[in-house]
């Protein structure tokens, strides 16, 4: 290579970095500026020195996320299939790239399961598990949190297509690797986890599967709990939609008690989240409307509704009023 080759190199590098940079603080405009900046260094290059494959990869890769969340996903899907495409050649030519093709591919895998064509997202994501795989297999652990979200994947796309089993195998597969990235000092994959937890509550329970759907609510409620005791504040709202959620699912389910303990731990931990109030009053307005039967039943007599009833709205009044919600 030379020097001047490897300037242009160098300048591409920074060019993606500082892209990279500003598409995860979402300032999209400056992250598609430097990335057609870098594209263009990399374009003018006289010939192909080593490094610059891996560095278009990883660009037209970056792209891909870009558009992804700008939900144009036809671009995304042309720029992750072009990574993937120089992914393979890479290794096919034995370099190691295989953490980088494994996060295309799982990219790659998201973007066509959006537009519903489930069997190719998961021989997508099948690829980046076989690929993170192997690189978990030789002790890296550098990879553990692509291997959380990866499992994550496969899961959902299971449940979608109603494998309900197989959801539930992959999702333990990914709390297991999250719960030992928290225990080495890496909290970071346990929000990812209890929204991945959530989601296949919210699966569940849409299709009927109500038991389950508790089930996963309250795996969902731990997880963010725990998260929000070690991160704090950043993940509050995750713990308040599990906890809406619980207080749902057990209200479907005739659990009247456990929704009430769900809503007022919510209150408890979050503070008065306006979210959870809201929630609150509608438990309680649905619950004054059920039978004595039923809500006997739910281990929530009417005097305990009322009463109930009576402390939420007294907090609600000392606040001057029910507040508007947080996240609709």
């Amino acid at each position: 290579m030379t020097d001047w080759q490897e300037r242009e190199l160098n300048t591409a590098r920074h060019l993606v970095q500082q892209g990279s940079q500003a598409l995860r603080q979402g300032q999209a405009q400056a992250a598609e500026g430097a990335f057609r900046e870098a594209e263009a260094v990399l374009d003018m290059s006289e010939s192909t020195p080593d490094g610059s494959l891996e560095l278009r990869a990883q660009l037209y890769n970056e792209l891909g996320v870009l558009y992804q969340r700008q939900n144009q996903i036809e671009q995304a899907e042309s720029y992750h299939g072009k990574s993937l495409d120089i992914c393979e050649q890479l290794l096919e030519k034995d370099v190691d790239f295989r953490s980088n093709a494994a996060a295309t591919y799982l990219n790659l895998s998201s973007v066509i399961a959006a537009k519903g064509d489930l069997a190719e997202a998961k021989d997508l994501s099948e690829r980046a598990i076989e690929l993170i795989t192997s690189v978990r297999a030789e002790g890296d652990e550098s990879i553990d949190a692509l291997a959380v979200g990866a499992h994550q994947n496969m899961s959902l796309l299971y449940a979608r297509n109603e494998r309900l089993d197989d959801a539930a195998e992959e999702m333990d597969e990914a709390l297991e690797i999250a719960r030992n990235m928290s225990d080495h000092g890496n909290p970071n994959g346990l929000p990812q986890a209890a929204q991945a937890c959530q989601r296949l509550s919210v699966m569940l329970f849409e299709a009927g599967e109500h038991a389950k759907a508790l089930e996963w609510g309250q795996k969902a409620e731990e997880l963010s709990e725990d998260a929000y005791e070690i991160i704090g504040q950043n993940v509050l709202s995750i713990y308040v939609v599990s906890q809406i959620n619980l207080i749902s699912y057990n209200e479907q389910l005739g659990n009247f008690a456990d929704a009430e303990d769900a809503l007022w731990k919510g209150l408890e931990v979050s503070g008065n989240h306006p979210d959870i109030l809201h929630r609150g009053v509608a438990f309680y307005e649905n619950a004054r409307k059920q039978a004595d039967a039923r809500l006997e039943e739910g281990n929530l007599p009417r005097d305990e509704v009322e009463e109930g009833y009576k402390d939420l709205q007294k907090i609600i009044d000392e606040m001057g009023g029910l507040p508007e919600p947080q996240q609709g």
